[in-house]
């Protein structure tokens, strides 16, 4: 059987115009490609599904793993191609990918065994968070492009030189910035790729857990949490972001329980006053001035198990 490349090309952030649209399209490829790489590696090493569904991809140079089922990487891939244009425009600040555990109930007898019942609900097991910071004096919607413009002066063009001068400097930059991201997103790969495995609990089966991506989207006024793929359409700012609209419009995205995405603070937690980010432990810390952008990478865990 034949399965999708796992890896497409993201969609472009149309929106950052205050950069050149080439940069605008390496910058947003490379950081979706590089989120894409993670998270499947991210599902290897917590063995959410059985270790012959991976395969091996390469991005950076670096080797990892890569879900080969089809329904695995259309989800993954077509919630990136909305939440990173979000992140880029500043909608979106965060993703997380949170692993979670079907719970289940008593054993049901059936001749001389016995076997659990599923009830339908999910617990959040573990968060990993990847936090965003765009710099808007490179992205923002009112800011000029960060190349030198070529301009008039007292009616004359400017000399021959100096635009080549100026087109030169303008070339050598953007290149270096793509360099200093393509390393620095790379050493987040090969961070991933160190962490450990998942210490499971005896009653822990593999095939009650799964995963989900969310996208958090701060309201201005008191950053209320609103996940995605899983998203809130009441006070987010999607103006800003035409794949968030037409998402939200397509009816794709929607806004869960908060306890689906967080951890329950409490054994019998049946309101969401009763639920907890955890305490996240940092992974990598990125920040890139030329790009205008900082990521975080952090792994959270209940707080009892911190």
């Amino acid at each position: 059987q034949r399965h999708k490349t796992p890896l497409p090309t993201m969609a472009s952030a149309n929106h950052a115009s205050a950069i050149p649209s080439s940069s605008s399209l390496q910058f947003s490829s490379l950081l979706g490609c590089t989120m894409e790489s993670i998270i499947h590696e991210l599902l290897y090493s917590r063995s959410i599904y059985p270790p012959d569904s991976y395969v091996h991809h390469r991005h950076l140079g670096v080797r990892f793993h890569c879900s080969r089922v089809p329904q695995v990487c259309d989800y993954i891939s077509n919630f990136l191609k909305v939440a990173v244009p979000s992140i880029i425009s500043g909608v979106g600040d965060s993703i997380t990918l949170v692993v979670l555990e079907e719970e289940v109930g008593g054993n049901h007898q059936s001749g001389a065994g016995g076997e659990q019942q599923r009830i339908g609900t999910t617990k959040t097991l573990e968060r990993f968070v990847f936090q965003f910071q765009m710099d808007s004096a490179i992205y923002g919607e009112d800011t000029k492009p960060k190349h030198i413009a070529l301009h008039h002066d007292g009616g004359n063009v400017l000399p021959m030189d100096m635009q080549h001068e100026a087109i030169k400097r303008d070339t050598e930059l953007a290149l270096e910035s793509k360099t200093q991201m393509e390393r620095s997103m790379r050493d987040c790969l090969l961070q991933v790729l160190s962490l450990r495995g998942r210490r499971r609990s005896k009653d822990e089966k593999a095939e009650n857990l799964s995963f989900k991506l969310c996208l958090h989207v701060a309201d201005e006024d008191d950053k209320q949490q609103q996940d995605g793929n899983d998203i809130a359409m009441a006070g987010v700012p999607t103006k800003q972001c035409p794949e968030l609209v037409t998402a939200l419009n397509q009816g794709e995205w929607f806004q869960p329980e908060e306890s689906s995405c967080l951890f329950s603070s409490a054994e019998n937690a049946d309101s969401n006053t009763n639920c907890s980010e955890g305490l996240i432990t940092p992974i990598r810390h990125v920040r890139l001035p030329s790009c205008g952008l900082q990521m975080k990478m952090g792994f959270a865990l209940p707080s009892a198990q911190n």
